[in-house]
């Protein structure tokens, strides 16, 4: 695949900045440095941003779209393991870890666009702009913070609320109504931690307390604030 600069979004006008390692870089000079180096490419639904077992070739950051990353056992069955929206880096973790392939692949859940930097030029940048390090530590103690409080769910929430948390983290915002868009049902149990036999009967529950209504392939969010309360998110 090619990754070109002309595909890449403007930083500055990005209204995901405020989640991205763009925001946290500070001067002037670093952002515009890192504005320039990136390159970008459009990813269709399943595409496969990088495969499990290949060794990093660079940082990339989701723009638009989301990423999932998971792991295939040998029998072809997947566990994905991070759900990433725009401004989340990928890839980085084993890039900085130095010891090997990936562990996981990144898969694009719907269209999007991904920008990438590559390693070399990474490294360089890191070296040029010594406070660009702590903008990533940053970005990798959110790391590691999100890992904690998927584990803790798994451990502590029921099945219910942890579907309900999922359907909130993915719905997008939409015209009458918030939307979970083009998501499939094996997704959404993956991400939840729940067999696809769960999810789907959860989502049948679901539909009946008039939370959402299936339209095609979408999940149309009825009772936002009854999916939030279930989810445990404060008002």
């Amino acid at each position: 695949m090619a990754f070109s600069k002309r595909e890449a979004p403007n930083c500055d006008w990005c209204p995901h900045r405020k989640n991205c390692l763009y925001e946290l870089l500070g001067t002037k000079e670093s952002k515009k440095a890192w504005r320039e180096m990136r390159l970008a490419h459009p990813f269709r639904a399943g595409e496969v941003v990088f495969h499990e077992g290949t060794m990093p070739l660079g940082v990339y950051v989701v723009c638009t779209g989301s990423v999932k990353i998971y792991k295939s056992s040998r029998t072809g069955q997947q566990l994905i393991t991070r759900l990433e929206s725009p401004g989340d880096l990928l890839g980085h973790i084993t890039l900085l870890a130095n010891d090997g392939p990936y562990m996981g692949t990144g898969e694009a859940l719907r269209p999007s666009i991904i920008s990438m930097v590559d390693a070399p030029t990474f490294f360089q940048f890191l070296e040029q702009y010594p406070h660009a390090s702590r903008a990533l530590l940053r970005e990798l103690a959110r790391d590691v913070r999100r890992g904690e409080n998927k584990a803790r769910d798994i451990a502590f929430k029921p099945a219910r609320n942890r579907l309900a948390d999922t359907l909130v983290r993915m719905m997008k915002p939409a015209k009458p109504r918030p939307v979970v868009s083009g998501i499939k049902r094996r997704d959404l149990a993956e991400m939840a931690g729940l067999t696809i036999e769960t999810a789907v009967r959860l989502l049948r529950d679901f539909e009946e307390r008039r939370l959402l209504q299936k339209k095609e392939r979408d999940l149309v969010i009825l009772d936002e604030p009854g999916l939030r309360a279930l989810a445990g998110f404060s008002p």
